[in-house]
C-alpha cells in the first residue's frame, strides 16, 4: 500500500504518524514545495523577533522520516492530480502512483494588489524562507508598516517592533480583529500595542506602495496619508493551495470538501488542514478553519481512515490562541455572535485586573468564548464547544472565584 501525502505541515505529518501506527509496512511518501522538515508556523514571529532560535521552530528533524520509514521529498511542486489513474504529476513531469492520497497542501498569503505591491521590501510571513528574508531585510531597515487586522497582522507588527523598527500598524476596520473580538477585547490588545510604541492607524488600508530605486520607501494610505517605511508587512488573509486540483474532478469550494472522516468526493482521496473544508459545528456549515490544533486533529483522523481505521471527526471549531507582549488571548468558536438571534453573552463582572472572560450560549449550549489575561482553560473551552456542551446546570458557577471550565465533563 502506498500512501501519498501532498504537504508536510502539521496536517500532513499527523496523518503520516497515524498511518505508521496502524500500518508498519506501508510505503509513505510526503511531498512538499519547501525543503525543510515539518516546522511550527506559529513560532515564526518569535523567530523573527529573536525570542526563539531557528532550531526551536522545527517539529521534527530530517532523520525522523528515515527512522519511521517515511520518504520526504522536499522542493517539489505538484502540477496535477489524476484520480482516475491514481497519479500525482509533478512540475518536472514525473508521475507518482498512489493507493491512498492525502491533500494537505496548506495555504498561502493573500497578495496585496495595489500599485507598487511588487517592490522589494513588501513581505509576507507564511514560510521559514519568508521569515529569514524578513530578518535579513529588518537588519538594514529602520521603519516598517504592518497591514492586517487579524492575528498574523498583529504578529507582524510585534515582530517589527521587537526588531527595533519604528512600527506603524494599519487596521482596515475600526478596531483590532473585529471578526473575533468585541470592543472590550480589542481595546485591551490595542492598549498593549500602544504601550510598546506601535502606532495604530484604524480604518486605514494601503492605497499605493511608494518606491525608490525599486525598493519600498513608504505607503500612501487609503486616507491619503504618506507613511515612510523600509518594509511593508502584508497579512490580509490566506488562500488554500488548490490550483493543482482544477482538472481533477475532486469536489472543491474554498477548500476540498470532505465528510466527517476527511474523505473527499473521490473515495481514495482525503484532505486535511488549511486545504480542507470540513464541518464547523458552531456555524453549522462546511468551512476552512485554519488553526494548528484543527490541522493536527484532521491529519490524525485522515491518516487513521486512510490506513483502514474508522475515526470520525466531530467537526472543527475556530480556535485561536496568541500571546501579545505577555497578554494571552484565546478566541474560541462563535465568540462574537450576531445580535437578535437568541444568543446569550455572559461576562460576569469582567473585565477586571487585566483579565476578560466571556462565554456565549445558545439555548444553554456553549458555542464560543473569549479569554484574555488568563487562557489556561482555552482547550477545555474548545472541547466543550466542539462537544456542544449544555451548561444550564453550571450557569450559576461559571463566573464564581476559583471556578474552572476544566471542572465540566464534556
Amino acid at each position: 500500500m502506498r500512501y501519498l501525502i501532498v504537504g508536510n505541515g502539521r496536517a500532513g505529518l499527523s496523518a503520516a504518524q497515524a498511518i505508521r501506527k496502524r500500518d508498519p509496512e506501508g510505503e509513505i511518501v510526503i511531498l512538499d514545495r519547501e525543503p525543510y522538515p515539518c516546522y511550527y508556523r506559529p513560532r515564526l514571529p518569535d523567530y523573527i523577533s529573536g525570542w526563539r532560535k531557528r532550531d526551536s521552530v522545527f517539529v521534527v528533524r530530517e532523520e525522523y522520516y528515515r527512522q519511521h520509514g517515511m520518504l520526504f521529498r522536499g522542493g517539489v511542486e505538484v502540477r496535477e492530480v489524476r484520480p482516475g489513474d491514481r497519479l500525482v504529476v509533478l512540475d518536472s513531469g514525473e508521475s507518482i502512483a498512489y493507493d491512498r492520497l492525502l491533500l494537505a497542501s496548506g495555504s498561502r498569503p493573500r497578495e496585496l494588489r495595489v500599485p507598487g505591491a511588487d517592490l522589494e521590501g513588501v513581505v509576507y510571513l507564511r514560510t521559514l524562507d519568508q521569515a529569514e528574508d524578513i530578518i535579513r531585510r529588518g537588519s538594514r531597515a529602520s521603519r516598517a508598516v504592518a497591514l492586517g487586522g487579524g492575528l498574523l497582522g498583529v504578529e507582524m507588527a510585534r515582530a517589527f517592533n521587537e526588531m527595533g523598527l519604528q512600527t506603524r500598524y494599519l487596521i482596515r476596520e475600526d478596531r483590532f480583529w473585529p471578526q473575533m473580538l468585541d470592543r472590550t477585547g480589542s481595546g485591551m490588545v490595542e492598549k498593549v500595542l500602544q504601550e510598546r510604541g506601535i502606532v495604530l492607524h484604524k480604518e486605514e488600508g494601503v492605497e499605493e506602495v511608494l518606491g525608490e530605486g525599486g525598493k519600498v520607501a513608504g505607503v500612501r494610505t487609503t486616507g491619503g496619508e504618506v507613511l515612510e517605511a523600509d518594509l511593508l508587512g502584508v497579512a490580509i488573509g490566506v488562500v488554500s493551495n488548490l490550483e493543482f486540483l482544477e482538472e481533477s474532478g475532486i469536489g472543491v469550494d474554498r477548500g476540498v470538501l470532505v465528510d466527517d472522516r476527511l474523505r473527499s468526493s473521490v473515495p481514495e482521496v482525503f484532505a486535511a488542514g488549511d486545504a480542507a473544508q470540513a464541518f464547523d459545528v458552531v456555524h453549522g456549515e462546511h468551512r476552512v478553519v485554519t488553526s494548528w490544533l484543527n490541522a493536527h486533529r484532521q491529519g490524525e483522523a485522515a491518516g487513521t481512515n486512510m490506513s483502514g481505521g474508522d475515526m470520525v471527526l466531530e467537526g472543527v471549531v475556530p480556535y485561536n490562541v496568541i500571546v501579545i507582549y505577555g497578554l494571552p488571548v484565546a478566541c474560541v468558536g462563535l465568540d462574537l455572535p450576531p445580535e437578535d438571534q437568541g444568543y446569550e453573552v455572559l461576562t460576569g463582572d469582567y473585565p477586571k485586573d487585566g483579565r476578560y472572560r466571556k462565554l456565549v450560549l445558545k439555548d444553554g449550549v456553549l458555542v464560543g468564548g473569549t479569554l484574555i489575561g488568563e487562557t489556561g482553560e482555552a482547550q477545555a473551552l474548545e472541547n466543550l464547544v466542539r462537544k456542544q456542551a449544555d451548561l444550564t446546570a453550571w450557569r450559576d458557577r461559571l463566573f464564581k472565584p476559583g471556578f474552572d471550565l476544566r471542572q465540566i465533563p464534556a
